[in-house]
């Protein structure tokens, strides 16, 4: 899939920021560094769950099977495998599976409906789905994927929905193990270690470093989605450089909160402790505070990975069952990402749970993902304020907003571009908008005879930031308009695509809002039709903001309106979406600012919006202070 770059010319001197590194980038697939580990510690865990513990030469063993039962099926190298699955050690095993063959792993969020799943597979036209018979979700406990899933599981609803799927390769995680008559002409994962367990994979086709291996999906499924080409070399790469960053050892075990099915857990935490030899602990399929602090006591995990939301609640298991600092006195580093990190929850994790070690880290799916981390000695100023310096072998220029052929200097403020072997290949059959994400650029370097071009790629992440003069990046705010709240992008588009479906919704825009806990919470601004009734009783995250002085949707012109509340909204986005996509705060407007080229202008909404939730909160304050004056 050859993109269609654009092109321009530069002069780069001075203005980007390139981190070296005495290690040379490794020229291998994943499967050859998985049969180095293997030699090197073949009995060590390289898995540890609450379902029990693998070792390198179990996961080699299984993924071996597995990898016989998918060329067996009919699949080859570039086909795609659908992966929806939580955070179980036979998800190492079937990546390990899919590498060995050259099969490209398409993660799948657990947390998607049967209408994003069945969207998902026809884009990438994946030859098979692997799911579990429970799909577990965070708080909400397991469900039956039979219940989530029905529309797809038999095959003849296969053939009409998704018609490239050939099989089901189902892993029974059900506590009392299900009743399999419900699963029709599926494989069963157990029955295929049974059937190959002892068989040795000879890999018949020539892979290489360069080959793509992972799909991520960094944008909904449900219109118009963007999948984001990964290669073994991105991926095993950047495992490797953040491993050197966190200084892991093959002593070290490492508890991994973050699902598997994003690139922050499958590549610096499956391919991570693959590639130093220590162990990865998963502490339940879907987030739990709670089994992650049994984790890391009693299993003595040395290194954590979270999002600002997992530590926040990971804070408050601990406080609850009164646990100090002395509880976590294993670990000694981690990564937090995805969202900014508050001063406030930095100097708590340090005071309980011994993490003043704790990296910040800066990536995004596209670049395999990780750009920046804060560094061990760091002062704590680098780690409130900054993520950190750029990985080895990483390049970051910050360009105009206006103009990305345009290099700033350091100090000022523009969107950060990256470039480097972490590069995404492009987006699946989307040749568009990686032209838009990827370009080349002519570089002009000095040397000895005064100059020479060469020329780059570069990712536009579509972030504002800085580099500062000490060369480390801050993050300034974010151009697009994604919203990511507990770690989980959020898309705009496909919530107000949801609610513009609802008869009685004129126009609809979708923001994120700040929230200490989250980092952003969803927010939808809504515009009625007319003669709609607004209901917000009991609803304290509803404002009507529609001015009283003109005729608006919402007046009541007698039992003919028709009614809307805000949780027929969250209901209806809930329904398709996912709870997490369900919008918080709902202001009914009469207007939604426009650019002059009619483009919603969502930094006033923004801006709008916290105003009016500060108003609120000031207000409840002060009535509370006049009843007990």
């Amino acid at each position: 899939m050859a993109p269609a770059y654009v092109q321009g010319s530069i002069d780069v001197r001075f203005k980007t920021l390139e981190a070296h590194s005495q290690e040379p980038l490794v020229e291998e697939t994943i499967a050859n560094r998985l049969a180095a580990a293997v030699a090197k510690y073949p009995d060590r865990v390289a898995v540890l769950s609450n379902q029990g513990e693998l070792t390198y030469k179990q996961i080699d063993e299984q993924s071996d099977a597995v990898a016989i039962t998918f060329r067996d099926l009919g699949l080859r190298p570039a086909d795609r495998v659908a992966v929806c699955l939580g955070n179980l050690a036979e998800y190492v095993v079937v990546i390990h599976a899919c590498v060995k063959l050259g099969i490209i792993v398409v993660p799948i969020s657990t947390a998607y409906t049967e209408v994003q799943l069945v969207s998902a597979i026809n884009h990438i036209t994946a030859s098979c789905l692997v799911l579990s018979t429970d799909i577990s979700l965070p708080y909400k406990g397991s469900e039956s994927a039979h219940e989530l899933f029905g529309g797809i599981i038999p095959k003849e609803s296969r053939n009409s929905k998704v018609p490239s799927l050939k099989q089901l390769l189902v892993i029974d995680n059900s506590p009392s193990k299900c009743h399999r008559e419900t699963f029709s002409d599926v494989v069963w994962f157990d029955d295929v270690l049974n059937q190959n367990y002892g068989q040795e994979f000879q890999q018949q086709e020539k892979l290489t470093p360069s080959d793509i291996i992972n799909i991520q999906f960094t944008s909904g499924t449900t219109s118009s989605p963007k999948a984001a080409c990964l290669t073994h070399k991105s991926l095993l790469n950047n495992a490797i450089v953040t491993g050197n960053r966190l200084n892991l050892t093959e002593l070290d075990v490492l508890c991994c909160a973050p699902p598997i099915y994003h690139a922050f857990a499958l590549s610096l935490g499956v391919l991570s402790t693959m590639a130093f030899g220590c162990t990865l602990l998963l502490p339940s399929e879907s987030f739990s505070p709670k089994a992650v602090v049994d984790s890391i006591i009693n299993h003595r995990a040395t290194v954590i990975y979270g999002v600002p939301t997992m530590f926040l609640a990971e804070l408050e298991e601990a406080g609850r069952r009164g646990l100090g600092s002395s509880s976590f006195s294993s670990l000694r580093t981690g990564l937090i990402a995805g969202s900014t990190v508050p001063p406030v929850l930095r100097a708590r994790l340090s005071e309980k749970m011994n993490l003043s070690g704790l990296l910040n880290m800066y990536g995004m799916t596209e670049l395999s993902p990780s750009v920046s981390t804060t560094c061990l000695d760091d002062e704590i100023e680098k780690h409130h304020n900054t993520v950190g310096t750029a990985l080895p072998h990483t390049e970051i220029r910050i360009v105009s907003r206006d103009n990305y052929h345009q290099t700033l200097q350091r100090g000022e403020r523009g969107e950060l571009l990256v470039g480097g072997y972490l590069l995404m290949k492009g987006y699946w059959k989307d040749e568009q908008r990686t032209s838009e994400a990827l370009i080349i650029e002519t570089e002009i370097h000095p040397d000895r005879s005064g100059s020479f071009q060469g020329s780059k790629t570069w990712l536009r992440t579509g972030d504002e930031a800085v580099i500062r003069p000490d060369g480390r990046l801050q993050i300034t705010g974010r151009i697009k308009d994604i919203i990511i709240r507990g770690g989980e992008n959020i898309y705009p588009s496909e919530i107000e695509n949801i609610l513009l479906q609802h008869d009685l919704i004129n126009s609809v825009a979708a923001v994120g809002l700040q929230d200490d806990r989250y980092g952003e919470i969803v927010s939808a601004f809504v515009i009625p039709h007319e003669n709609t009734l607004i209901s917000q009783c009991h609803d304290i995250s509803s404002f009507d903001l529609r001015a009283r002085s003109e005729p608006l949707a919402g007046v009541d012109n007698g039992p003919t309106g028709s009614i809307l509340t805000g949780e027929d909204i969250r209901c209806m986005v809930r329904g398709t979406l996912g709870r997490s996509s369900a919008p918080k705060y709902i202001f009914w407007v009469s207007k939604i600012p426009l650019t002059a080229t009619g483009k919603i202008e969502k930094y006033k909404l923004r801006e709008i919006g916290e105003m009016e939730i500060r108003r609120r909160a000031e207000s409840v304050i002060l009535r509370h202070e006049g009843v007990h004056s």
